[in-house]
């Protein structure tokens, strides 16, 4: 009877946790920039270690951003997935031309900033 009582709570666990984060943005290895890029999804392009990350633009306006993930370039991003996979990108994106989206994206999720024209973005 425990053995069943732990598997269900294993099944309960995983079910919950896949229901958590179903709506989270994801990270894609790619070796090269799909010609169509899915909504939700944070390409890594590189072989083995990514030297590049882009998405579409979250705000819905469907730009594409592109941003660099070498130490040496100036902006640069670092990327870091957590145990489920999840993608945390630092420091924000702040889109300067289009729409001028600002926002973080922490374990999948699009964190947005206000702007305040007093005292600059607040997140």
């Amino acid at each position: 009877m425990r053995r069943f009582l732990r598997a269900a709570q294993r099944a309960l666990r995983r079910a919950v946790r896949l229901w958590v984060i179903r709506n989270r943005w994801r990270a894609e290895s790619v070796d090269e920039l799909p010609d169509t890029l899915k909504p939700q999804r944070l390409y890594l392009i590189g072989e083995g270690v990514p030297w590049s990350a882009a998405l579409v633009c979250p705000c819905g306006c469907g730009e594409l951003i592109h941003l660099s993930l070498l130490e040496k370039d100036s902006p640069s991003w670092r990327i870091h997935l957590d145990v489920d996979e999840l993608p945390t990108l630092q420091p924000s994106v702040w889109r300067t031309k289009g729409c001028r989206s600002h926002f973080f994206l922490r374990h999948g999720t699009i964190h947005w900033c206000r702007l305040d024209a007093t005292s600059g973005p607040r997140s």
